[in-house]
């Protein structure tokens, strides 16, 4: 039997980090190399929904201007915006003949004189048949910042509390993002109320969300005798290490229980993953490429 899909993915493309501090590496040869991949999502993995972060009002523009000369039937809600002393750094790409996108507000509060970022909320709705998914689209303040613990714990709250509304009137919710944690970081397992189990979630469908993003913290590479030269990734992003750890798991999505048996639409896990072809890795693995991210992508699906 057939199913009736969409398919979603998140990428932080590092090309104009929100931090005042840091300066954009935003010029022609990036914006080649981030469009393609873009383009690639669309076309080569199907992707209905693209939602990206670390990116300018001007990016944004040069992006739309990009896909509407190559492609058809997309459009791009810009929602970058300043707010205190940051700003916001996120847009989304969607394909407008399967969804319609309304962008409902952002979730942030003051904290120590300046703010927290929790999210932006977007309601997706599904030209098929009108019924709605809440997007939470999240990025979460770096570790490099001394108060960062504290202030992604903070999002976490905030996003949960939002999200809770939406889970105790049975409506589907996804939580997307760079958390800048791992899905056994306080702020995703407990602030979050994120699991990595099926049973617990499917028991408690208003209460938990269910990350399948858990399977990326372990390699999916054995280790023998042969393995000297390999690569163990694990994860989305390589960066130096935090109590042992060199690969991490920042970039993850997750969904209210109602997608695992509860709601019309289904995870499909086989679909929900790390973005590892080899256009991609290349560029990873490129210490002269800006790319530090991989993206990950879901699919949803509805007999």
């Amino acid at each position: 039997m057939l199913l009736y899909n969409l398919k979603m993915a998140w990428w932080n493309t590092a090309l104009s980090p929100a931090a005042r501090s840091a300066s954009t590496k935003a010029n022609t040869e990036t914006y080649a190399t981030i469009c393609e991949h873009i383009k690639k999502l669309i076309t080569e993995l199907s992707c209905d929904l693209i939602a990206i972060c670390e990116v300018s009002t001007e990016d944004v523009a040069y992006i739309n201007t990009y896909l509407n000369r190559h492609l058809t039937n997309l459009k791009v809600l810009d929602l970058t915006c300043n707010i205190g002393l940051t700003r916001f750094d996120i847009a989304v790409i969607y394909n407008y003949e399967k969804i319609h996108l309304n962008h409902k507000h952002y979730l942030s509060k003051p904290l120590t004189g300046s703010t927290v970022k929790a999210a932006q909320l977007v309601e997706i709705v599904n030209l098929d048949d009108n019924k709605t998914i809440q997007l939470f689209l999240c990025h979460w303040a770096s570790r490099l910042r001394g108060d960062g613990e504290k202030r992604r714990q903070s999002a976490a709250t905030i996003v949960y509390s939002s999200a809770l509304d939406f889970m105790n009137e049975n409506k589907d919710v996804i939580v997307m993002g760079d958390f800048n944690d791992n899905p056994y970081d306080e702020s995703i397992l407990n602030n979050l109320n994120a699991t990595r189990c099926h049973d617990a979630v499917r028991k408690y469908p208003n209460e938990y969300f269910y990350n399948p993003f858990w399977r990326t913290v372990v390699s999916d590479k054995k280790y023998n005798h042969l393995s000297d030269n390999d690569t163990f990734r694990s994860g989305t992003h390589k960066y130096k290490q935090f109590q042992g750890t060199i690969w991490h798991s920042y970039d993850q999505i997750m969904f209210s229980g109602s997608f695992l048996g509860s709601g019309s639409w289904h995870l499909n896990e086989q679909s929900t993953k790390v973005i590892d072809e080899v256009g991609f890795i290349n560029d990873f693995e490129n210490k002269k490429n800006l790319i530090d991210h991989l993206p990950v992508m879901c699919e949803i699906t509805r007999p």
